[in-house]
């Protein structure tokens, strides 16, 4: 493996990058949880829901573009069983593990075993986008596994987009209920409730991989620049592939979602995230001495992912605790900028509180972790509803 001196340290792009898209994130649910329906059926509404449909595919590219920078450290340790490769399985895990929190029917595993209807367990084993980044990140550690040589790793990674994008149409028309056990169904479509599946979802996240991998390619041979316009190119081009395939009086699916199951919205979507990647590059290029705090909630992505979704919808745990239980869903444009300000204020001070001791009392911050854990599970297990 070519030993590439980007390979052991941050990039401030991909940071950038991922904290707007949290901001995005933050904006589109706010609004979504607040603003008056009457409004929400205005035209600019629906143009904002574009917008704000990139966040969960661009949360995917991100994590995507970070698994190639934090691999490559260790990419001969990740071809056997080892701590390492232990310690990572069991962070994805985590990740799987919190999803399945957020989405608890009861706080109460008794409860759920033993009164949780077909319904409640479709709840539970939703796929969303923490469930993508988990499966994905895990499969990506197999595929390591088993293929060790760099360029077939990545030709079937590249293989697998185009697999995954192409096949969702049909795999969208099949109810895998009939097929499969209802945890592996709910991965597979929206047929019963599930956000975002990994058809055609874990696309994104498999491209994020692939292009963080050519751009430190381009940064060992000093031509990231180059590649940077490169993929702004090849953006464009997937956006007018896209609208033009689209157009055509060809069908090539039983059945044709634009908004859903369609190829040609992948292919829109993925090629705006690599406008907006290359954007971001060319703006840090400008930023000779990037501050902390303009990247934090980048960083701790999935720390703002989890909190914003507890504070702002409540879960299983705090159902009747949470800012949709405080604030009429009925508001007008002006408060709900208020209120997404503020939200962002808060999110933003708690990230920033949470990386601190991550960075300086890391033993308090396992404390807090371990803590936190332990009451979630010893009262999870042992309430009788």
């Amino acid at each position: 493996m070519a030993d590439l001196s980007a390979t052991t340290q941050r990039h401030l792009f991909i940071d950038l990058f991922r904290t707007a898209v949290i901001l995005l994130m933050l904006e589109g649910h706010v609004i979504r949880a607040f603003l008056s329906p009457y409004l929400q059926q205005m035209s600019l509404f629906q143009h904002h829901e574009f917008f704000h449909g990139l966040s969960a595919p661009a949360f995917l590219f991100g994590a995507g573009m970070t698994f190639v920078i934090s691999t490559r450290k260790r990419w001969e340790e990740y071809h056997h069983w080892g701590k390492p490769l232990a310690r990572r399985i069991g962070r994805f895990f985590l990740i799987l593990s919190l999803g399945l929190m957020l989405h608890l029917p009861f706080f109460s595993l008794r409860k759920i075993v033993t009164y949780g209807t077909t319904a409640d367990y479709l709840q539970l084993f939703q796929s969303d986008v923490l469930t993508c980044i988990g499966i994905g990140l895990l499969s990506l550690h197999a595929i390591l596994f088993f293929f060790k040589n760099e360029k077939h790793f990545y030709g079937l990674v590249t293989a697998t987009i185009g697999a995954v994008c192409l096949l969702t149409p049909f795999v969208w028309d099949i109810d895998m209920l009939g097929y499969l056990p209802l945890s592996l169904a709910q991965l597979m479509n929206s047929s019963h409730g599930s956000p975002f599946p990994l058809f055609p979802y874990v696309g994104f996240l498999y491209a994020g991989v692939i292009v963080s991998w050519e751009f430190l390619v381009a940064v060992h041979h000093g031509r990231q620049k180059l590649f940077m316009l490169k993929l702004a190119v090849i953006g464009a081009s997937l956006i007018a592939a896209g609208m033009i395939f689209d157009a055509l009086p060809i069908q090539l699916y039983p059945k044709y979602d634009f908004w859903y199951t369609s190829p040609n919205y992948f292919f829109i979507r993925l090629g705006v995230l690599m406008l907006t990647a290359t954007g971001f590059w060319f703006i840090s290029t400008k930023i000779h001495q990037p501050n902390d705090i303009l990247t934090v909630l980048g960083r701790e992505s999935l720390f703002v992912y989890v909190l914003h979704l507890i504070f702002l919808y409540g879960t299983a745990i705090n159902d009747k605790i949470n800012l949709r239980s405080f604030i009429s869903a009925n508001v007008g444009v002006g408060d709900v900028v208020g209120i997404f300000a503020a939200f962002t204020v808060a999110m933003f001070l708690l990230t920033l509180l949470w990386n601190y001791l991550k960075r300086t009392q890391f033993m308090l911050y396992r404390i807090v972790q371990f803590t936190v854990s332990y009451l979630f599970l010893y009262y999870f297990v042992t309430r009788e509803f």
